[in-house]
């Protein structure tokens, strides 16, 4: 009984919370204890890309312990605080990677969707795939990450209007997946998690997807078939001034179409790559206070680097990693950030509130302007109302490994000592560091070779066990006998 107490004793003391949950008020992310505003900066994820998920032998992109410890020790000298991670399996436990991210204050977007059969909205026939089997599926990622604090959000779609057809026969089924997942949450979290969509940079389309997704049927930031926040994906700033500015990317029109929004705004990818490497001055613009009156921040594309050429790292097949110039070009911008003014909440924009959907409220772009939400499809009440069957709900769980066993160099191929990811204390959320990784940049940055250290932003008053209440202490029992 001694030994179970200690055990059960060193559990609890050695799981944390280093986030605090974040809510969605009018067209700001906060902080749901501090109410301070939630800026993301962070990064796309999904390490192998296509070929990391591979559900039926266990791999998805966050089910290798050792791998996310590289990368979030890598993302946290880096100074994000947010993922998005594409492509995962409800049956696969998650459990490692999400506590590794936890610990550094790293939050994640989830989601639900996959390339697999059965695992999509078909945009060219919505109605074919809007089924059972599809809801089981997505309720499924829902009951694998809901019970993370740092889960961020959950993403409904991605790019599924992007054309004249899928624009006239999308939108309503994406409000109906919405209400569907908002609904299932309602019933079976204890907590509110954002539902939201993420949208093709199509101009035409853009701004008349946004008001259909974000108006309320009834009038009332109630209604479930309405997002919770709106994602962009973004990649029309190429190269640096005087080729490309703030204009001539077009970021001057985003920021006044998106003037009047109710919900969030993000870019939730960016970064075009036609010009190597990256500088990332549209990760300047986007944080500049021209941008972050509308704009609640955005995600770098991405973390890993592929055949396309967008990566931050690449990663050998020994799973050794090297740093790209992307990579210290995105920490030096980063470094620049005003934190502090960047978590100022807007008192007006947190108190917004929906316009009632009508048809008058479209445009001529071609989207749908009829409300008629489609109706839950045969078999989908069942699992709104009693859950769905053979859940692997998420847990954190005990980050008993810091260091990170593989090599990794930097961009100048100098190998990084003592590389390992820091708990933050008082559960903080990462921000940048001011420091350089690879150090290469003369002011405040470390020395080559060497890890920087990680900064944070405080989101709550003490770090807290998670035994420290009754429901926890229930928790924490059941990992012991998992763990031990």
């Amino acid at each position: 009984m001694l030994h179970f107490t200690l055990v059960l004793f060193a559990l609890w003391t050695s799981i944390a919370f280093a986030v605090q949950p974040i809510k969605v008020q009018g067209s700001e992310f906060v902080n749901s204890v501090t109410n301070q505003r939630f800026q993301v900066i962070g990064v796309a994820y999904q390490p192998g890309g296509s070929a990391g998920y591979m559900p039926q032998t266990g791999v998805d992109p966050l089910s290798n312990g050792t791998t996310c410890l590289r990368d979030a020790a890598l993302m946290q000298q880096l100074g994000l605080n947010t993922i998005r991670v594409y492509n995962l399996s409800p049956s696969i436990n998650h459990d490692m990677c999400v506590s590794i991210f936890n610990d550094v204050g790293i939050y994640m977007f989830i989601d639900v969707n996959s390339p697999l059969p059965n695992e999509s909205l078909n945009a060219g026939d919505p109605g074919s795939s809007y089924d059972a089997t599809y809801l089981e599926r997505i309720f499924g990622v829902v009951e694998a990450f809901k019970d993370y604090p740092n889960t961020l959000g959950f993403v409904a779609g991605n790019e599924d209007i992007n054309d004249g057809p899928s624009a006239s026969l999308d939108p309503s089924y994406l409000r109906a997946i919405t209400r569907d997942l908002k609904n299932y949450i309602s019933n079976h979290s204890n907590r509110t998690v954002p539902v939201g969509y993420s949208a093709a940079d199509v101009r035409p389309l853009l701004v008349d997807t946004s008001t259909y997704l974000q108006c309320a049927l009834n009038g009332s930031t109630t209604d479930p078939s309405r997002i919770d926040f709106f994602g962009l994906n973004s990649y029309s700033w190429c190269g640096a001034p005087p080729a490309t500015s703030f204009d001539q990317a077009g970021y001057n029109i985003l920021v006044s179409d998106f003037a009047n929004t109710t919900v969030p705004v993000f870019f939730s990818e960016y970064g075009c790559n036609k010009v190597e490497p990256r500088a990332w001055d549209d990760t300047a613009a986007l944080f500049s206070p021209a941008m972050t009156g509308v704009f609640s921040g955005g995600l770098a594309y991405e973390f890993t680097e592929g055949s396309n050429n967008f990566g931050l790292v690449n990663i050998s097949a020994n799973g050794s990693a090297q740093l790209r110039l992307d990579y210290d070009n995105l920490q030096a911008q980063l470094n620049k950030l005003d934190i502090s003014a960047l978590e100022s909440s807007n008192a007006t924009a947190t108190a917004l509130t929906p316009a009632t959907c009508h048809g008058s409220l479209i445009g001529d772009s071609g989207i749908a302007n009829n409300f008629t939400i489609p109706p839950v499809p045969p078999g989908g009440q069942d699992l709104i109302d009693n859950g769905v069957a053979n859940i692997t709900n998420g847990r954190l769980v005990q980050v008993s490994q810091l260091s990170v066993p593989v090599a990794v160099f930097d961009s100048n191929g100098v190998q990084l000592q003592g590389l390992a990811i820091t708990p933050l204390p008082n559960d903080q959320s990462n921000t940048p560091s001011g420091q350089n990784t690879t150090g290469t940049t003369p002011s405040g940055s470390s020395t080559a070779g060497s890890a920087a250290t990680p900064s944070a932003t405080k989101s709550a008053g003490a770090r807290m066990a998670v035994g420290a209440s009754w429901g926890w202490g229930l928790l924490g029992l059941g990992m012991v006998w998992r763990l031990c």
